[in-house]
Parts: C-alpha cells; structure tokens; sequence
C-alpha cells in the first residue's frame, strides 16, 4: 500500500528559507502507518508514547520527538491506517543511535507497542519546516495536502507557494498556523509532495471556517496567489507524546 510520507528533503538539491530569513534544516522522519489492536484506543497508544516512551527517551537522552496522527478524513488510498506513529530525528546519526538504544535496552517498549498496534514496516524520510517556529501542543489538528506539481513548476515553486499561502493564511485569520513542505523518497510514487498545515485547535477551527465562508479564498485572490500544484486534503489530529526540544 501506498503511504502518506513527509519529506527526505535532505536529498534534494533545495533549501528552504523561514519567514525571519533563517535557513531551515531539515530533519529525519520515520512513520509506521498502523491499525489498532483489538480493545485498543487513540488515548492508551497516546498512554503509552507520552508515559513509558516519553520516560525511555529523556531517561537515555535520545534525541527524538514522537507523535500520533489519529486519521479523522482520509482519502484513498491512505485511508486505511487507523493511525501513524511519526518519529523525528535531527540527523542520521541521532537516528541510528535511538535505534542501537532501543534495541539494547527498550525490548519491552517494543513489546508493549507491538500489542497496541500493527504496524507495516517505517518509512524513512525527513521534514522541512516552512516557518520559523513549530506549533506545539498537545493536540493539534493536521492538514496533509497531497499534490502533484502544476505543467512547469518545481519542487523550488512548491515551498515558496506553500510558505507564501501560510503567511497569507495567519495575516487574513490572525491565526498562528505551521507548516511544513514533504516529498516522498523511499517506498512510494504517485504524488509529488505532501504540504503539511497545523495548529492549535481554535487555530486550524479559524482557518478551516475561512475556508467554508469563502473569505481566504477572497484574501488569496486579492494577493494574486498563484498555487504551484494541485493537491487533495487529508485531516488528522496530532497528538504530542515526545518532544525532547528539537
């Protein structure tokens, strides 16, 4: 099956700048697409990345953050994982040492995962981020727009189209929307990038009601906003279990 992937913009000759003009590095993800066990909830896999696995993590001072998208509406063909349990990492280095230290002295959190959730094999990749500072928080709503690129545009047009409509979303909202830019790399054809767009609750509530009563439209118009692909919406909700700062 297909998967829903954030970026391995590491291997693509583009750089990305935030809105305060500071370079943007990217960093190294990995997403099991997973389905519940029976008997099992959103909140006891939440449970257990933001207890026992939050724990493992600061108590070896591993350098990952770690998050649950729970699918909400989902488009095919993605649309069969119940949910993804996202890692980052800042570098490859950072990512193999987890894994050395999950593998020598977390086999029971591995167990325990195990019987939470099935899970296909990780996607290696990277995420970009389009903004100066990340959105943080305990659950935020989550926009994947899967995209394919518009006769003529570059993966180049994309992060500049995409950082450009989140400005012109938080200056027409006054809401503090993030986002990230996402190409697939290993495992997966079929779209060009995924354009990623998140918030706090009343945030994303904001900017999805501009959406419904026409008035972003309106603002993108008026700014003469040229988007540089056509994509298709997917909405998650993003639940926070690890965020060791990076």
């Amino acid at each position: 099956m297909k998967k829903l992937l954030l970026i391995l913009a590491c291997l693509l000759p583009i750089s990305v700048v935030a809105d305060d003009h500071v370079p943007v590095e990217p960093i190294i993800s990995a997403i099991y697409e997973c389905t519940l066990n029976e008997g099992v909830s959103v909140d006891d896999v939440v449970a257990f990345g933001s207890g026992a696995v939050k724990k493992f993590a600061s108590k070896n001072e591993l350098a990952m953050n770690s998050y649950l998208w729970e699918a909400v509406a989902v488009n095919e063909p993605y649309n069969e994982a119940d949910v993804r349990w996202v890692n980052y990492y800042p570098t490859w280095t950072d990512y193999y040492a987890t894994g050395a230290v999950f593998a020598n002295k977390g086999s029971n959190l591995v167990s325990k995962f195990n019987e939470l959730l099935s899970c296909e094999k990780p996607v290696i990749m990277a995420a970009q981020n389009l903004m100066s500072d990340l959105v943080v928080a305990q659950q935020k709503p989550f926009v994947g727009s899967v995209c394919n690129l518009n006769e003529g545009k570059s993966m180049q047009d994309a992060m500049m189209a995409s950082s450009q409509l989140i400005g012109l979303m938080n200056e027409s909202t006054d809401a503090n929307v993030g986002g990230s830019i996402l190409t697939p790399a290993f495992g997966i054809t079929g779209f060009d990038y995924v354009a990623t767009f998140y918030g706090e609750i009343k945030d994303m509530a904001t900017l999805m009601d501009s959406v419904r009563d026409r008035s972003l439209a309106t603002a993108l118009a008026k700014a003469d906003f040229q988007p540089a692909a056509t994509c298709v919406n997917d909405l998650h909700m993003s639940h926070l279990m690890v965020h060791q700062g990076q």
